[in-house]
């Protein structure tokens, strides 16, 4: 799947300016707040099944040319895909972090599927100084929607999860409604639930299907501390066990 990954982006990547990926040229100072490219890769085991993608909201700081200078956009992709790919790797496998939520949440996420059935997306494929683009601050904003956009829509087709939780926080609602429409006649959202009636509200955690045959999960950034997030991600851990685990 990297491979079929790989060719979707370099598809989608060769229609922008070498200046989101080569920020290091004279013509190119004004992309210089942009972080490096986050690309999801292929999950270690990847079962048929037990397949969940969780999408979160941005990286931070993500540094794709830390120790080498770019030179072509084949190479650059190259790069940053074994770098988020190992990334993971790492991350899932550590102990819970006092300040690692995202990570804390997609680990226990994996004791309910196995660790090599979890992947990680992102709604955005760039943060902007280190910090989550927004239309009022972010002078590339339309071009950082549509880029993510265009990649997260092909991560998901290929990598055709069975279940994707996003986890992006209210703050990014508006972005999720405008990738994936829940309303309307550009729909592609059905079937809504929650659990209000075990006192879950439904700020916190919602269940419907996209494509009419991805069952999803929206629950707020696992950085989202209050108690009511926290019960949230909880419940939702405990369908997944009783989902996979007690199946």
């Amino acid at each position: 799947m990297d491979a079929q990954l790989k060719k979707a982006y370099m598809n989608i990547l060769n229609d922008y300016s070498e200046c989101f990926f080569d920020k290091n040229r004279e013509d190119c100072i004004g992309y210089t707040g942009l972080s490096g490219l986050f690309l999801s890769t292929t999950p270690e085991t990847w079962e048929p099944d037990k397949r969940i993608l969780v999408v979160g909201r941005e990286t931070r700081g993500w540094n794709v040319l830390k120790e080498t200078s770019y030179t072509t956009l084949d190479h650059y992709v190259d790069t940053t895909m074994k770098i988020q790919k190992d990334y993971l790797h790492t991350q899932i496998r550590k102990s819970n972090e006092r300040n690692s939520t995202f990570f804390n949440f997609l680990r226990s996420v994996g004791s309910c599927v196995g660790v090599g059935n979890v992947g990680w997306a992102n709604l955005f494929c760039f943060d902007w100084n280190r910090s989550t683009p927004t239309e009022k601050k972010t002078p590339l904003y339309n071009e950082i929607l549509e880029i993510s956009e265009r990649l997260l829509k092909a991560q998901i087709e290929i990598l055709s999860p069975d279940i994707i939780i996003f986890a992006n926080g209210v703050s990014a609602a508006g972005v999720r409604r405008k990738m994936f429409p829940t309303s309307g006649a550009n729909s592609v959202c059905s079937d809504w639930s929650n659990y209000m009636d075990d006192n879950i509200k439904k700020i916190e955690l919602e269940k419907f299907f996209l494509y009419n045959g991805i069952q999803c999960y929206r629950i707020n950034h696992p950085a989202n501390y209050r108690k009511e997030a926290r019960v949230g991600r909880k419940y939702l851990i405990n369908l997944l066990r009783n989902e996979f685990i007690h199946s």
